[in-house]
């Protein structure tokens, strides 16, 4: 076990957000070691804000899964995510994914505008996938990346919009001799040196037959390198039981947050390291949170945690995306 591991123990992490140890926005504060990292923390109630069915809310019969945010030019707040009914008779629960869903706010935690699909493959593949969207600057347009079905394979594909409205698709997959058939998830991070890091779920990279989280690396999203491991846990030899990589640089450090769906659906593991291209869930998973496909927000200053689905048929579930405010704890 690290020192990380060893000097938060239950008592001591709960003594510390008890006695107000709870810290602000992680770049308001000194840089950390992995022994003392800050401990990320959920507050207050998961609401749901982004109903699932886009004509009934509260209704049954749709889900959420994947998603992601973005501010744009004139500080509104949007969602891309997959929102689809659940599959009709004859199609598969988690191949039937028609829609990709736009949603749009000022008040996350308030009312939510939904706008037409930003895709829609309903006539088409009836297949798209999780989205990630960046502002690229050199090109003063919006890049997502998805995993779209190809040529009757499941690839990742980039598409361009200049207003988060209109979506012109490439039809041009990733790396597609290096990456698994299955390769999903993506979270993009713009660096300070004009690079975007594209951090994914895999199986196998580089021949290591294990559930893996990779980087891409790319500047015009036309060319990458990779992929990169930068975690890999040897817990399944046919295919990933991780999902939904989302890497937060804080403190100092870096916290790679994912969703271990195929062990249990809604855990959220946090590991943290010293450097970004290495991250080891056996020695440093600094805590587990409630939430699947989660993002940590950070909008007009207050940071939250989401989190969404099933996509199975379940009377005891919502199907929507969730929120709840998210902070750090010192650990003691």
């Amino acid at each position: 076990m690290s020192d990380a591991g060893k000097k938060i123990s239950r008592r001591g992490f709960m003594g510390a957000v008890g006695a107000a140890g709870l810290m602000g926005k992680a770049s308001a504060f000194e840089p950390h070691t992995v022994a003392d990292a800050p401990i990320p923390v959920l507050l207050g109630e998961s609401k749901e804000v982004i109903p699932a069915n886009p004509d009934n809310p509260g209704q049954k019969g749709w889900f959420t899964n994947d998603h992601c945010f973005i501010e744009d030019k004139t500080g509104r707040l949007h969602w891309f995510g997959i929102n689809n009914p659940h599959p009709p008779e004859g199609k598969e629960l988690y191949r039937y994914h028609p829609y990709l869903g736009h949603m749009s706010t000022t008040d996350p935690m308030g009312e939510w505008k939904r706008h037409d699909w930003a895709l829609d493959e309903s006539e088409g593949t009836e297949y798209l996938g999780a989205p990630a969207v960046v502002w690229v600057p050199d090109r003063e347009k919006y890049a997502m990346v998805l995993e779209t079905r190809l040529e009757d394979t499941r690839r990742l594909e980039v598409c361009w919009s200049s207003d988060l409205e209109e979506w012109e698709r490439t039809y041009v997959p990733i790396l597609p001799d290096d990456l698994w058939i299955s390769t999903r998830d993506p979270q993009i991070m713009a660096r300070p040196n004009g690079e975007f890091w594209i951090h994914l779920t895999t199986f196998g990279a580089k021949g290591v037959k294990q559930s893996q989280i990779i980087r891409l690396v790319t500047r015009d999203f036309v060319t990458f390198s990779g992929p990169e491991i930068v975690m890999g846990v040897d817990d399944c030899e046919w295919a990933t039981l991780m999902e939904s990589p989302f890497l937060v640089e804080a403190h100092g450090l870096w916290y790679l947050f994912f969703t271990y769906a195929h062990r249990r659906y809604t855990e959220t593991p946090v590991v943290v390291s010293d450097d970004p291209w290495s991250f080891d869930f056996s020695e440093n998973c600094v805590a587990t949170l409630f939430g699947h496909a989660s993002v940590v927000l950070e909008y007009r200053g207050k940071t939250y945690f989401s989190s969404c689905g099933p996509e199975d048929s379940s009377v005891l579930n919502t199907h929507g995306v969730t929120l709840c405010e998210f902070a750090w704890a010192k650990p003691v």
